[in-house]
């Protein structure tokens, strides 16, 4: 997920991020706005500025199925844990009922 860092893009909700991550992909992103809060660098991904770091965080991924396979999988739990329906869910119910 590449983006310029600009004002526009710091406000974008990294919904593309999210969605590769529910499916298991490994993802690398731009550390551009909310992107820094999603991606664990090295975790659950990579985060990359340029384009060096750029090719040499996808050539990782291309060279390493295991690498890939990990990541892939604590995206799927970082999504599970705070991107469904049920954790939004349960975040409105706290703030309609004044818990928060």
């Amino acid at each position: 997920m590449s983006l310029p860092d600009t004002e526009f893009t710091r406000g974008k909700c990294g919904l593309k991020l999210i969605q590769y991550m529910a499916c298991g992909l490994p993802v690398v992103a731009s550390p551009v706005g909310v992107n820094r809060e999603i991606v664990e660098e090295g975790k659950n991904g990579y985060l990359a500025s340029s384009e060096d770091e750029w090719f040499g965080k996808l050539n990782e991924l291309i060279r390493d199925p295991a690498l890939r396979m990990n990541l892939g999988k604590a995206g799927r739990v970082k999504v599970a844990e705070g991107y469904t329906l049920e954790h939004g869910f349960s975040k409105w119910q706290e703030i309609l009922n004044g818990s928060r």
